[in-house]
């Protein structure tokens, strides 16, 4: 084979994919994901690499109570996530499916956790005193009344 030629050759494939790589790079970097919650609630919009860039509440957020809407906040967020992940991966498959660099890249698409529902709003209840899902501690019992006479030594109140 002719030397020039495998130059040639390697030179235009050397160019192939650099303006492979360059497309994927800007398609990687208009990759984003928003999403909605199902009580639209909440939407929310990550970058590819996952960061929270934006957040936005309805008025139907004011309906939750915060533990709820943490929660809410929280799933819509890893939906968000989840999304942009897998848009970057189908950029890279192409070029890297079935190696282990692309099944490398997958395990950092983060997984699905089931989805915990808010528990229900009390009636009347604004904010619990202690949220996180823990359980609200009953209040420490009264302390007994003194009695009138506190006179422990028998010989009066010296202040009389």
């Amino acid at each position: 084979m002719n030397p020039e030629k495998m130059i040639a050759d390697l030179e235009s494939r050397a160019q192939q994919l650099q303006q492979r790589s360059q497309q994927m790079q800007e398609q990687i970097q208009q990759a984003s994901s928003t999403v909605t919650a199902p009580n639209e609630a909440v939407t929310v919009r990550v970058a590819p690499n996952g960061a929270l860039q934006h957040i936005e509440f309805s008025p139907a957020a004011l309906r939750l109570t915060h533990v709820q809407l943490g929660q809410l906040v929280m799933q819509t967020v890893q939906k968000a996530q989840i999304q942009a992940a897998e848009q970057v991966a189908s950029i890279v498959e192409p070029e890297f499916g079935g190696t282990e660099a692309m099944d490398f890249l997958r395990s950092f698409i983060p997984q699905p956790e089931e989805e915990e529902q808010p528990p229900p709003p009390e009636d009347g209840q604004v904010m619990r005193e202690v949220s996180w899902n823990a359980p609200a501690q009953k209040p420490a019992p009264p302390r007994p009344p003194r009695p009138a006479d506190d006179d422990e030594d028998g010989f009066g109140s010296v202040l009389r």
